[in-house]
């Protein structure tokens, strides 16, 4: 157990159905910002080519998960409405 004063605490913990721990990293600040774009989901979007797309990088799939709790990235439902940072925002708050 990761205790108030770890350094861990504000982490988030992935765990599999056992609860076995898969691993873990750092919060994002994922407060709705003026300059967020919305995208609506269509047939065959996948995160990796929005992240793309609006990112500039596909490894930042990552980015819009967390900006929109999705929890199974693989199973975009047509119609889902995606908040997307801005690609200022991303480079200048999120990777530094």
């Amino acid at each position: 157990m990761i205790g108030r004063d770890s350094r861990y605490a504000r982490c988030l913990l992935y765990r599999d159905s056992d609860g076995t721990s898969l691993g873990m990293r750092q919060r994002i600040d994922n407060t709705p910002r003026h300059d967020d774009r919305l995208h609506t989901v269509v047939e065959g979007d996948l995160l990796d080519l929005l992240a793309h797309r609006y990112l500039g990088d596909a490894r930042l799939w990552w980015i819009i998960c967390d900006y929109n709790d999705l929890f199974f990235p693989l199973a975009l439902e047509p119609g889902l409405a995606l908040r997307i940072p801005s690609r200022e925002h991303v480079q200048m708050r999120l990777l530094n």
